[in-house]
């Protein structure tokens, strides 16, 4: 009998990650995961209890996640498709945004992606495996108030192109997830943040970007109370296709919001765009 085929999936116990998990479970994957912090552990175990090993990772030193990925990766028989997970997403104007955390979200979201692909490639040119990424329609289409996340998503568009280019050769396949905004966790608490983040403003920085901020927050509480945003599941189903597809496409668009958004990326001028996105918010009430 034929081994089963192994995952690594980093960034396991938000509520995408979570959802992967138990997705590639079910899908007959040996499982390796990591989480963002140790008291994340337990609570994933109880959830996953099939899970083969579970640890704690920040993604924040890409030099460090390289080390740990390839200590990890090595310890495995056998790895056939690395899933990655993770993002940060806060919200702030390029004004406002500070420096360090416009350097921490592109490390999260994008550097120690390519770590993740340095550690894992002389394992996945074995198996001829896959390395599954998650990127956003915010690597196609800019939006007002998330500065550091537009960037860094941009940026592993890019990236995942000439990984993609570059592993050809060898039978490996990079792909890129597109998902819309998701209804999880993270996501609501990010609308709680933003409520603090509105009530705290300066008088200065209020005057000049509060009906952006108000504008953005309604659209978001509104498209979660109408239960428009993809599920977790939704972007769960599209890992697994990507893993199961012969050839994968290079990218899954995850929802009619992201299919909505990389349309109009695709048939729309920067203009065009910029008026379309600008009237999502500026048609919202105050």
């Amino acid at each position: 009998m034929s081994a089963k085929p192994a995952a690594l999936l980093i960034g396991a116990n938000g509520g995408m990650g979570r959802a992967v998990a138990r997705a590639l479970l079910d899908t007959g994957y040996a499982l390796t995961a990591t989480v963002s912090r140790r008291a994340a552990i337990d609570p994933f175990l109880a959830d996953c209890p099939s899970c083969e090993a579970v640890e704690a990772l920040d993604l924040s030193d890409a030099v460090a996640v390289k080390e740990r990925i390839a200590a990890l990766s090595s310890r495995l028989s056998r790895v056939d498709a690395v899933v990655v997970c993770s993002a940060v997403a806060p919200c702030a104007p390029a004004e406002m945004v500070a420096i360090e955390e416009f350097r921490r979200t592109i490390e999260i979201n994008c550097s120690a992606a390519l770590a993740i692909y340095q550690a894992t490639i002389p394992h996945l040119r074995k198996t001829r495996g896959r390395l599954v990424l998650t990127g956003s329609y915010s690597g196609k289409v800019a939006t007002p108030v998330m500065a550091a996340y537009v960037a860094s998503k941009f940026a592993l568009e890019g990236l995942t192109d000439v990984l993609r280019q570059e592993a050809q050769g060898w039978g490996v396949e990079i792909v890129l997830i597109q998902p819309g905004a998701l209804d999880t966790p993270m996501m609501r608490r990010t609308q709680e943040d933003l409520g603090h983040t509105i009530a705290n403003l300066s008088a200065d920085q209020a005057e000049r970007y509060g009906d952006l901020y108000r504008q953005m927050k309604y659209r978001a509480d509104e498209a979660l109370a109408n239960g428009t945003y993809s599920s977790p599941e939704a972007a769960a189903a599209g890992v697994i296709e990507a893993l199961r597809e012969n050839p994968p496409s290079t990218r899954y668009p995850i929802g009619d919001h992201a299919r909505y958004m990389l349309n109009l990326a695709k048939n729309s001028s920067d203009r065009e765009i910029d008026d379309v996105i600008l009237d999502i918010y500026r048609s919202a009430p105050l």
